[in-house]
């Protein structure tokens, strides 16, 4: 906080003025010149006093703040209370956000009554995924000319999550090409709320239906449970998300790597509303290597977490191949999201011998050019195009201008 006001370019004009004034009052006496420098003078000297006490008494308190999703609209709330018994002129406060393109937002304080408290909705546009915890609010006020401005800290602790941006896919393309799978013990399931022969009793989820409680075992647990048949148990799912440095694009927000990861996070939130058991490989900074494993459900709250922190990683993608290889089960559905085609033909052609199927999003950094101011963003198609000849089976490539259609694509599909 700074105690005394700064004065502002039209207050710093206004001081040089009041200095000439009275330099000419001292040379050349007079009573209309030193009347003009005791106006000047005494207008300076109020609008600083006025400056000073500007933001005395003023309480700021954050009331609302919650996790966003890039793309998306975030709001928070801060309260503002005037605790002195005087009207107030109307500031602003500003905090900096590093997940905004801007970085910092400025927002209007409106002028207060005496004892006035106001909540004050405040929304911005999250576009950096990440852990944030915004700490310092700054309030700015001055005199009602304009001649002075005082800025005043505020310490407002909080944090959020920024997860990554969502897709929102009706359905995915995987599901399309992949019909009915066995479970682990060889039974053949059916889609989820078809079939009839009993197969146990589990802890009851959102999205239940009443009539499938199991009153006895719900009795006996002290929690509500739900029978569950064969043709719940849907799908063995497996993630393969390449994070390598390498091949990750220039842009610092809308690259590769941030579209895989969204594409990701879109997949994983759509299949927590599915009963299906769900394996993720990802690399993770210098030597870090992630594989979580469990239902989709129970699995939502670590996969967002784990997405909104990952990093580029420097082990390469063949990495997380050879440690999935171990642990895919056979006639899986596995979706392949890679920046490369480095041993990815390969690898799927042996998923395929144990019965897989592979879904496969190939995302080139060519694809992602950099954002340049007044430059329109240029993809070289041909370029790409070269990359997938002689592949037997061609990847769906995404680009810059891809979105929720690109897990809904059917087979062979190319956006191209």
């Amino acid at each position: 906080m700074r105690f005394f006001p700064l004065p502002t370019t039209r207050g710093g004009l206004l001081i040089l003025l009041t200095a000439a004034a009275m330099a000419v009052a001292f040379m050349n006496s007079g009573l209309i010149t030193a009347l003009t420098a005791a106006l000047l003078a005494a207008v300076v000297l109020a609008a600083f006093i006025m400056a000073c006490f500007s933001i005395s008494g003023l309480e700021l308190v954050r009331t609302f703040l919650h996790d966003g999703v890039c793309g998306n609209p975030l709001y928070l709330e801060i309260t503002v209370k005037n605790k002195l018994p005087f009207y107030r002129q109307s500031c602003t406060f500003h905090e900096n956000y590093p997940f905004v393109i801007s970085g910092r937002n400025a927002f209007v304080i409106p002028a207060l009554a005496p004892h006035e408290k106001r909540v004050l909705p405040c929304c911005i546009q999250a576009e950096k995924r990440g852990e944030y915890f915004p700490e310092k609010v700054f309030v700015c006020s001055g005199d009602p000319w304009g001649l002075f401005r005082k800025k005043k800290k505020f310490h407002l602790p909080a944090r959020l999550d920024i997860y990554p941006r969502l897709l929102h896919p009706e359905n995915l393309a995987v599901f399309n090409k992949k019909g009915n799978m066995p479970d682990p013990d060889g039974r053949n399931l059916g889609h989820a709320g078809r079939g009839s022969e009993f197969f146990g009793v589990r802890p009851f989820r959102t999205g239940d239906e009443m009539r499938h409680i199991h009153w006895k075992a719900t009795a006996s647990k002290g929690q509500l449970m739900v029978k569950e048949f064969e043709a719940t148990a849907v799908d063995q799912i497996v993630i393969l998300l390449d994070t390598e440095k390498k091949n990750t694009g220039f842009d610092l927000c809308d690259n590769n790597l941030e579209f895989l990861i969204s594409c990701a996070f879109s997949i994983t939130e759509y299949l927590s509303k599915r009963y299906c058991h769900l394996r993720f490989f990802a690399a993770d900074g210098p030597e870090g290597l992630h594989h979580l494993t469990g239902d989709g459900a129970s699995l939502k709250g670590k996969l967002r977490r784990l997405l909104t922190l990952l990093r580029p990683s420097t082990p390469a993608f063949q990495t997380v191949l050879a440690a999935a290889a171990e642990n895919i089960p056979q006639r899986s559905i596995v979706c392949l999201l890679t920046m490369s085609l480095e041993k990815v033909p390969e690898y799927i052609r042996i998923l395929e011998e144990q019965d897989c199927t592979c879904f496969w999003i190939y995302a080139p950094k060519e694809a992602f050019p950099p954002i340049e101011q007044d430059t329109p963003r240029f993809l070289n198609r041909e370029k790409i195009k070269k990359q997938l000849e002689n592949l037997p089976e061609p990847p769906v490539v995404a680009d810059f201008t891809s979105g929720a259609e690109i897990l809904e694509a059917g087979e062979g599909y190319e956006k191209l």
